[in-house]
């Protein structure tokens, strides 16, 4: 098992930011390879992504049933897959220390996948983006 690991501070409310995060119908925004998401059941969420499922360098569109679990005490957001056992990620928000936020993202995978760091690093980005713009605005 390969787990991907990524932080960042932001300055934004720990509630307000856990809100924003738990709704499926936002993660196109802060997952850039996901292209689409519904909640179809408690707990369950249909989405549709580009990946590059096969490691070949090309990408292709994919689409499936994950479980989405929210846990608004802990600010704790966990998913996986129910056909894929060894792929389950989680998205945590916590205080990080005065006025700042700590966002905490990790993927558990069943083997090493070139570019899953990187996507991490960009969904953490695109999440304090939307977070700084939402609170401007």
């Amino acid at each position: 098992m390969t787990t991907y690991h990524a932080e960042k501070r932001i300055n934004h409310d720990v509630t307000d930011a856990f809100a924003y995060l738990a709704d499926p119908a936002n993660l196109p925004e802060y997952f850039p390879r996901i292209t689409s998401a519904r909640q179809v059941g408690p707990d369950r969420v249909q989405t549709s992504a580009v990946v590059d499922t096969d490691g070949d360098g090309d990408t292709e569109r994919v689409s499936g049933e994950a479980w989405f679990h929210t846990d608004e005490a802990k600010h704790e957001i966990t998913w996986g897959s129910p056909e894929h056992r060894d792929y389950h990620g989680s998205l945590t928000v916590t205080r990080g220390g005065g006025e700042s936020t700590l966002l905490s993202l990790q993927i558990d995978a069943a083997d090493d996948h070139p570019g899953i760091q990187e996507a991490l690093d960009e969904a953490l980005e695109s999440i304090a983006q939307h977070l700084a713009t939402h609170s401007a605005g």
